[in-house]
């Protein structure tokens, strides 16, 4: 019984900052929904195809061209000639982009220090070793990890957990 109620606590926790960082991220983005995203991950991606981006952030092919239209009409982010696919254009953002993203990710990084405040520098790195041992373990494919970081800032996160895991797997499929 205690270990459901461990599950239980752990389960509100997620929810709860899965929430606010939603909440506080989409405040700071062009519109709600999945614009934040699209545009931590055109940055983590310099030149991503739609349908990345559209797994990404889970949404269909025909929703995210949507979105994009949106986001480039408003100047956030531009189409680009492929560099190897003349049938494909990559995402990039603008000047304006780059600082709306900014601003997402700060809005981001405050909500979860906050949430993680009332613990001490210890617990803290305690609780990011079990957060990277369980990513490692969650993480499906290339696909799965757009989804799983599409809010991260990924110039922070040097050495990915998420990203080092897929490139052992792929070493070890060799």
């Amino acid at each position: 019984m205690k270990q459901i109620q461990e599950r239980n606590l752990i389960g509100a926790v997620a929810l709860a900052l899965a929430d606010e960082i939603n909440r506080a991220s989409s405040s700071t983005a062009p519109e709600e929904g999945p614009a934040a995203a699209a545009l931590a991950l055109i940055r983590h991606a310099p030149g991503l195809s739609i349908r990345t981006l559209a797994s990404g952030v889970g949404l269909t092919h025909a929703g995210t061209v949507r979105l994009v239209d949106r986001l480039e009409s408003l100047g956030f982010i531009e189409r680009r000639l492929h560099a190897t696919d003349g049938r494909t254009r990559s995402l990039h953002l603008t000047g304006e982009g780059e600082e709306c993203c900014e601003n997402i990710l700060r809005a981001r990084d405050q909500v979860i220090s906050r949430g993680i405040s009332v613990l001490t520098q210890e617990e803290q790195r305690m609780l990011g070793a079990l957060a990277e041992r369980m990513l490692r373990a969650t993480v499906e494919d290339k696909s799965h990890s757009y989804r799983i970081c599409r809010l991260c800032d990924f110039q922070s996160c040097k050495k990915c957990p998420v990203d080092h895991e897929l490139e052992l797997r792929e070493a070890s499929e060799m």
